[in-house]
């Protein structure tokens, strides 16, 4: 199964609310949404129950995205402030019956091993939340960011309760355009050996392996060869779009993939 949602409220309910947005994905036959804590955690426990209940009457799958601002590999005082903005993320999570909470790790650090204090703060996180939720750890867009494919591998190797987001669009812009057809993005797939993913999708602009924004995906990467990699690999992934254009843009990943399916 192939689920398509995106990365908060529409942008036709822009002002409405989370249960407005949620119902809403249901009318236009999409499947998912990531409520973005990005810039805040801004929902308290009222607003994610009834999310929660709105998106189990309507059958929209629900996932958190933690506030950008994460470095699990600064100094102590980052550190902290880090892990509990991850851990706050992750009780709305689970007030609201997301199944995972995704975050980028961190920046490179100068001063020690950057895998350890990820992996250390990562198992702590885990520690609070008792395991019911996912930690989502996702690839990084810029080499400044610790966030490779196989960086998140080695950590979700370690670390239970830790699995992989994969921003196609990341990987685009650190390899410099590197996704182009069917068999680049089957290589990130086998990669990690999963037949279950949430992914992140968008266009990406880029320079010098850096990211610089989304754009709308009918720009590069091209989501027609991910939409042939996942069916004919038979996965199960939820697909969130980033775009811009948010739904406009997943309903067009959506016709995609059933285009696809009926061959």
């Amino acid at each position: 199964m192939i689920q398509i949602g995106i990365a908060g409220i529409p942008q036709a309910k822009k002002g409405k609310g989370m249960d407005a947005g949620i119902r809403y994905l249901a009318e236009i036959k999409l499947d998912a949404m990531e409520v973005q804590f990005v810039r805040g955690i801004f929902m308290d426990s009222d607003a994610t129950k009834r999310a929660s209940e709105t998106a189990k009457e309507v059958s929209i799958k629900l996932s958190v995205h933690a506030p950008y601002y994460i470095n699990l590999a600064g100094n102590k005082e980052t550190i902290e402030k880090s892990k509990k903005f991850i851990i706050n993320s992750a009780l709305r999570a689970i007030e609201m019956n997301a199944n995972i909470v995704v975050f980028h790790p961190g920046y490179y650090s100068k001063k020690e091993d950057t895998f350890e204090l990820v992996k250390s703060a990562c198992e702590e996180i885990k520690d609070k939340i008792e395991k019911k939720v996912l930690l989502g750890i996702e690839t990084a867009g810029r080499k400044s960011q610790f966030g490779t494919p196989d960086e998140i591998i080695k950590i979700i190797s370690e670390v239970e309760g830790t699995i992989p987001v994969i921003d196609f669009g990341h990987i685009h812009a650190r390899g410099n355009g590197s996704l182009k057809g069917k068999n680049d993005f089957e290589g990130v797939l086998n990669k990690f050996d999963y037949d279950k993913f949430h992914i992140h999708f968008s266009g990406v602009e880029y320079e010098d392996g850096n990211e610089r924004k989304h754009i709308p995906v009918d720009d590069e990467p091209s989501f027609e060869p991910l939409a042939e990699a996942l069916i004919e690999g038979g996965y199960d992934a939820t697909v969130i779009c980033e775009s811009p254009l948010l739904e406009e843009d997943a309903l067009k990943m959506r016709e995609v993939i059933n285009a696809k399916i009926k061959g």
